[in-house]
């Protein structure tokens, strides 16, 4: 109970006084009312969407302890992070209420503002921390998706958080089991993006790099292997589930091979609706079709007459396996096209999410951060700081991915907290050149006055 007591002492002196820290409190508190509204308001849900999938597979897992809905051919298809999720709320409440659910990710989405604060009080100081919990409290994209049952605020804070780990488990002294902890975490992110799976694969490289530039080779490959092992052991159960009901290896969900067909088809510059819109005039000739009609038109029987090329295969097999040829196929015959459309889906991939992404204040807002993030990155990159690598790794990866597979913008939003980070890294850097070249300039007055008043 003393050492409780000592911690909670020394609170204000490791978070720059307590002024700083009554206001993460005030900013917390802002971040957690601003969500619980969105949650208890929600969004109409459009019918086939994945909020939609997600609400009635949780609900079906809740009520029959099964995943996937009767009748349905492809209920991997989808990630199970979110639905899981809702389901454990559904099963200590003892209701289905999707508005409990959306709760539940009104109080992740404050837990990640905490996380975004402590990743720049790391990188800068508390004064930064503060800046970016502001950003993050009130960031258009976060606020909007706690109004739908998504993974996205899961893994807003499952992402930054293995960051958070990442960084505390290589600090000097540590023992190597702390780099269970972000493994663990990208193993439960897995869940809630499945493409974070490869992703772990990167970090563990970086922490491989890492610990053994400091501590040796040896160490170096336990670190990066335990990050790597543990992420394994958080998927493995399911993948071993999956991968029984299909008859075939499932990692986390069956939608590799759907994103690696629509993410490599170039006549639709690789993005869902562009390539709706080829496939649909394929199938109807030069039938124009509204943005809003479009919408409205299901992707599922389109795909599912791209996957009878290989009628041998289960549908995402041979969606896959005319997605490589189509990698092949366009990168090799029009390069120059094909790596054009890739820079264009990550140029789309890096836009602002969800509603907010189309109104201009929002657009506005989203790419101001953006923009100070990329700053933040440089700034610690010409400081040397080795705290960049797993951001680097994690955002490149990112992006990578957008370019080949599906580059929806929702694809940028859990590593939005670690952009939010570095933007307040920037602004608190900023803000001391500027008071530094003020006082350096009071100084230059006052010495131009005395010299001017001094008699000759």
């Amino acid at each position: 109970m003393e050492a409780v007591r000592g911690w909670a002492r020394g609170l204000p002196e490791r978070h720059g006084g307590r002024g700083i820290l009554w206001t993460l409190l005030g900013v917390l508190a802002l971040a957690f009312v601003a969500r619980v509204v969105l949650a208890v308001h929600g969004f109409d849900v459009r019918h086939g969407s994945d909020s939609d999938m997600y609400e009635r597979l949780a609900a079906h897992l809740y009520r029959e302890g099964s995943y996937g809905l009767p009748g349905s051919t492809n209920p991997y298809d989808f990630a199970p992070g979110a639905p899981h999720f809702a389901a454990a709320i559904y099963s200590v409440i003892g209701a289905a209420s999707p508005v409990a659910a959306r709760l539940g990710l009104a109080l992740a989405g404050t837990a990640a503002v905490l996380v975004v604060y402590l990743i720049a009080r790391r990188l800068a100081d508390p004064r930064a921390g503060l800046v970016a919990a502001v950003l993050a409290a009130l960031y258009p994209p976060t606020l909007y998706y706690t109004g739908l049952l998504s993974g996205e605020p899961l893994a807003m804070l499952t992402v930054p958080g293995a960051v958070l780990a990442f960084l505390w488990a290589a600090d000097a002294g540590r023992s190597p089991w702390a780099w269970a902890a972000p493994g663990a975490l990208l193993g439960v992110t897995a869940f809630l993006r499945p493409e974070y799976v490869a992703l772990t694969a990167l970090l563990a490289l970086v922490a491989l790099a890492v610990v053994a530039r400091r501590r040796g080779l040896l160490r170096g490959v336990a670190a990066g292997g335990l990050l790597a092992l543990t992420c394994a052991a958080v998927v493995a159960p399911w993948a071993v589930h999956a991968s029984n009901e299909l008859g075939r290896f499932v990692p986390v969900s069956t939608g590799g091979g759907k994103a690696l067909f629509i993410g490599t088809y170039l006549p639709g510059d690789g993005l869902h609706d562009g390539v709706k819109r080829h496939l649909l005039h394929q199938l109807r000739g030069d039938e124009a079709i509204s943005p809003q009609r479009l919408r409205q038109i299901p992707m599922n029987p389109l795909l599912d007459r791209v996957a009878r090329e290989y009628p041998e295969l289960p549908r995402d097999e041979a969606l896959g396996r005319v997605g490589r040829e189509n990698l092949v196929h366009w990168a090799t015959g029009e390069p120059r096209a094909f790596a054009q459309m890739l820079a264009g889906k990550i140029g789309h991939m890096w836009n602002a999410a969800g509603a907010p992404g189309d109104r201009p204040l929002g657009v506005a807002l989203h790419f101001v951060v953006l923009a100070l993030g990329l700053a933040g990155l440089a700034l610690l990159m010409l400081r040397r700081r080795w705290e960049v690598l797993p951001i680097l790794a994690l955002l490149c990866g990112i992006s990578l991915i957008g370019g080949l597979l599906l580059a929806g913008t929702r694809r940028n939003l859990p590593v939005m907290p670690l952009v939010i980070a570095l933007a307040g890294v920037t602004v608190i850097a900023a803000a001391e050149w500027a008071r530094e070249r003020f006082a350096r300039r009071r100084v230059g007055d006052a010495e131009t006055i005395e010299s001017a008043l001094a008699p000759h």
